[in-house]
C-alpha cells in the first residue's frame, strides 16, 4: 500500500511548480492547507488492496480480430473476440506464511462479445449461445505451496490435462483445437454437424477442482486433479534446453465420467440430435526449438475411448516454421500446420485441416499483430454434403 508519506511528499512535488517558496521554519496555515487537500485528492484516487501482507497484481489481455468464413455455400465477415487467446481481465496475489511457505490466490474472467467459437452462420452476437456480452469466470481458486513438497490448490481452475495437446515454444496462435469457426457448419448444412463436433484435440478444460503440482525436479513436473462428479487426471511435464535447444513437453492420462464435458456425439442418420458420454483419453505434445535460428516444430495427439458406445477417436497435428528478429520492434513468426481427426463425433467421418500463420510481436507494446487461414475438409459417409470450411484470422493482441 502506498503509504501516507509517500502521498504527502508527492502532493508537495505537485504543489513545487505553483507554491511560493517556504522557508522551513515558515509553518503557515495557507501552504498545510493546500498540501493536505491534495493529499486527501491522491489518497482518494490511489488504487489500493484490502490489507498489507497479500500482494495484488492485476493484468489482462485483450484479443480481437476479423474472422472471414466461407463454408461452401456462404460467406461473411465478422468482427469477434478470438477464442483461441481470449480477452482477459486477472488478480494475483500471495503471502507468505513462513521461510519456504506461501498462500495465494487467483481470480480471472474472460470478457468476450462475439466469441469466435459461437458465432454462427446466421448471427455475429447475441444469438441462442447468448455468446454477446458474455462474462465468465474462468480462474478462481486459492493455494497453499512448499518450495519442496509443492503446491494444493483448491477452486475453479485448469484441469491437469488443461494445454498437454497444445505445447509450443514459438508465438504461434494455439494449435490443433478449432477455437474459430466451430459453430459454422462445413458445406453450407445448416441442420447437419458442426465444425467443433468434427474435430477436438481432447485438451483438458477448467472446473472446480483440487489439484497437486509438484517441485520441478530436473525439468519434470507432475500435476494431478479430481473433480466433481468423478472427474481426474493426472500429467508429466518437462522443459529444458540443450546445447541451444530447446524442448518442452506433455503427457496426460484423464478419466471423465460426468457424461458433459466431452464433444457432444452425433446419433449416426440423425446428425441433428447429441448426448454426452463417459470416456478416458491419453492425450501429450512436444516442442522443440533451435534458438540460434528460430528454426521450431510442435507436435500433438490423442486417442479418447468411450466407456458406453463402440467409438474410437484419434487426432494428431504438427506445426512448424520458424521465429527470428527481422525488424528492430520485435521476433516475426511464421509457420503452417497439418492436424487429421478421425471419428471425433461418430464412426466414418474424418477432417484434415492445413494451414499458414504469421505473427508480429513488438517489444515495446507488448502487442501481437497476426493473420492466419485454415482450410478445412471433412469426409462424413452418413452426410457427404459437408465437405469443406476455410476461415481467416486477423487480428491483434495487448497485454498489460
Amino acid at each position: 500500500m502506498i503509504s501516507r508519506m509517500t502521498l504527502i511528499v508527492a502532493a508537495g512535488m505537485l504543489l513545487g511548480a505553483s507554491a511560493v517558496p517556504v522557508k522551513a521554519a515558515d509553518l503557515g496555515g495557507g501552504c498545510c492547507g493546500d498540501l493536505e487537500e491534495r493529499v486527501a485528492e491522491l489518497e482518494a484516487t490511489t488504487a489500493r488492496k484490502g490489507n498489507r501482507v497479500v500482494s495484488l497484481q492485476v493484468y489482462g489481455t485483450i484479443a480481437t480480430g476479423l474472422m472471414v468464413w466461407d463454408n461452401g455455400q456462404d460467406s461473411d465477415a465478422y468482427i469477434v473476440d478470438n477464442d483461441a487467446i481470449t480477452s482477459i481481465l486477472g488478480f494475483t496475489g500471495k503471502a507468505t506464511i513462513k521461510p519456504g511457505w506461501t498462500a495465494g490466490y487467483k481470480m480471472e474472467l474472460g470478457v468476450q462479445t462475439s466469441v469466435s467459437s459461437l458465432v454462427t452462420e446466421g448471427k455475429n452476437g447475441d444469438d441462442a449461445n447468448g455468446n454477446d456480452n458474455n462474462i465468465a469466470i474462468r480462474y478462481n481458486y486459492v493455494y497453499i505451496e512448499s518450495d519442496r513438497l509443492g503446491r494444493v490448490s483448491l477452486g475453479q481452475q485448469s484441469t491437469a490435462s488443461d494445454g498437454a495437446t497444445e505445447i509450443s515454444l514459438a508465438n504461434v496462435l494455439i494449435s490443433s483445437s478449432p477455437d474459430h469457426g466451430t459453430s459454422l457448419h462445413p458445406g453450407g448444412v445448416l441442420d447437419g454437424l458442426t465444425l467443433g463436433q468434427y474435430a477436438s484435440d481432447f485438451d483438458g478444460g477448467r472446473d472446480d477442482l483440487i489439484r497437486y503440482d509438484s517441485p520441478t525436479i530436473y525439468g519434470f513436473t507432475l500435476s494431478a486433479a479430481w473433480g466433481d462428479n468423478d472427474y481426474w487426471d493426472i500429467a508429466l511435464r518437462f522443459a529444458k534446453e540443450f546445447n541451444s535447444v530447446k524442448v518442452a513437453a506433455a503427457i496426460a492420462y484423464a478419466d471423465d465420467q460426468t457424461g458433459t464435458n466431452g464433444a457432444a456425439l452425433a446419433i449416426v442418420g440423425d446428425p441433428t440430435s447429441s448426448f454426452g458420454a463417459n470416456f478416458t483419453q491419453v492425450i501429450g505434445s512436444i516442442s522443440v526449438m533451435h534458438v540460434p535460428t528460430g528454426l521450431f516444430v510442435n507436435f500433438g495427439a490423442g486417442e479418447r475411448d468411450y466407456d458406453d458406445i463402440d467409438l474410437n477417436s484419434t487426432h494428431w497435428g504438427v506445426q512448424a516454421g520458424i521465429e527470428r528478429k527481422w525488424m528492430p520492434y520485435g521476433k516475426t513468426t511464421v509457420y503452417g500446420e497439418y492436424d487429421r481427426y478421425e471419428d471425433i463425433v461418430q464412426e466414418g467421418t474424418t477432417t484434415d485441416m492445413w494451414g499458414v500463420g504469421i505473427v508480429q510481436h513488438f517489444d515495446s507494446a507488448a502487442l501481437d499483430l497476426y493473420a492466419q487461414a485454415r482450410f478445412w475438409d471433412i469426409d462424413d459417409n452418413n452426410n457427404p454434403d459437408a465437405d469443406e470450411l476455410s476461415t481467416v484470422m486477423l487480428g491483434a493482441t495487448i497485454s498489460f
